[in-house]
């Protein structure tokens, strides 16, 4: 009979020698959730109530970029580059090669996107919480993304605590001090509401905050930039599976009226994960940090688009770039808008108040 030891080390053999950079095996025992989250946790026993262990892959996911600035008629967006583009075919690569060694030898595995990936990454002796609150490796820093998965293996599990910081120096504030939004609040505390990467989600950007997002479509990483651990890290060439090659800095107008097809053909995959809206209102949010004239016309039909959060955001971009066509789509808007909070931004963009500071 194969041993918990041996049976993990043949895992990780398999796992490594598959292009993924990391794997750590830890217990299925409940995790700790810390602060406000983007989407309801679970345990692993809530995904297989006989669960012996959470296994949890790592890869890089650093690039760099390929960035183009706007022009007067065209401005664009930009990726960040943490993750946008290989998350998705990563996951699956690790799913499709851990699930097939695991039944391969008579266990039952799967996937566990909502569980609590970076406590799971911590204490499975992966890596420690960096004062971004990020998960820090010794191997790949922060550009990292987990994916986790819960199995009936009896593998030898590790319990690393989760309270351990990383060891990042005493008086480095660098992260903090990179955050464009001041979401940092203090060592290992994130205020979710004023991140930048948050929002980009689909979570509503504060009015006062909306400037500070500049041209992001998707992911900020400010922090991770700014980071000394992950200065060292360079970005990865190769994967052993095709990632999303798509351009860095695509034109924003063509997003507020575009159909599925084209976002699926123009966006990353993880990033679509957000939702067209999602994207569709960054977009917005970033034509009007832009302030290119050219996209009022466009933003004068996303002015009575469906969604609220798209409504007021455009009613905030006209009012950012101004002038006559913007201010009469705007007084046209206020006869016709019943939502309280997307009139209150129209009254906002007409009385010039637009978050500017």
């Amino acid at each position: 009979m194969t041993s918990h030891s041996t049976l993990t080390d043949k895992l990780r053999e398999t796992v490594l020698a598959a292009g993924i950079d990391l794997i750590g095996v830890t217990s299925a025992e409940p995790l700790t959730v810390q602060g406000k989250n983007s989407f309801a946790h679970t345990q692993p026993r809530e995904v297989m109530p006989d669960a012996c262990a959470v296994i949890v892959a790592g890869f890089c996911v650093r690039y760099k970029p390929n960035l183009r600035p706007s022009e007067p008629g065209t401005p664009r967006g930009r990726f960040t580059p943490y993750g946008s583009r290989a998350f998705v075919q990563m996951w699956r690569h690790c799913e499709n090669t851990i699930g097939a060694f695991l039944r391969s030898h008579g266990y039952r595995v799967a996937g566990a996107q909502r569980i609590p990936v970076k406590p799971s990454a911590v204490r499975a002796g992966l890596g420690r919480y960096g004062k971004h609150a990020v998960v820090v490796t010794p191997q790949l820093g922060s550009w990292v993304m987990f994916a986790c998965f819960v199995t009936d293996a009896p593998l030898a599990v590790t319990e690393a605590p989760l309270d351990r910081p990383a060891s990042c120096p005493p008086r480095c504030n660098l992260c903090a001090q990179a955050c464009p939004t001041g979401a940092i609040t203090a060592p290992f505390q994130v205020d979710r509401p004023r991140c930048i990467t948050e929002w980009l989600w689909g979570h509503f950007a504060p009015t006062e905050l909306r400037t500070r997002q500049e041209n992001r479509l998707f992911g900020c990483g400010e922090c991770l930039l700014a980071c000394p651990k992950n200065r060292r890290i360079r970005p990865r060439r190769n994967y052993p599976v095709p990632i999303d090659e798509l351009n860095d800095s695509p034109e924003l107008i063509p997003f507020l009226t575009a159909n599925e097809e084209y976002f699926r053909r123009t966006i990353p995959t993880f990033a679509l994960e957000a939702g067209i809206d999602a994207i569709r209102g960054n977009a917005i949010i970033a034509l009007g940090n832009i302030g290119d004239p050219s996209a009022v016309q466009a933003l004068g039909q996303t002015l009575r688009h469906k969604n609220t959060q798209i409504r007021a955001y455009s009613a905030w971009a006209l009012g950012r770039i101004g002038g006559a066509q913007a201010r009469a789509l705007l007084g046209k808007a206020l006869t016709e808008e019943k939502e309280p909070g997307v009139l209150d931004e129209i009254k906002s963009a007409l009385a010039g108040d637009h978050g500017s500071n």
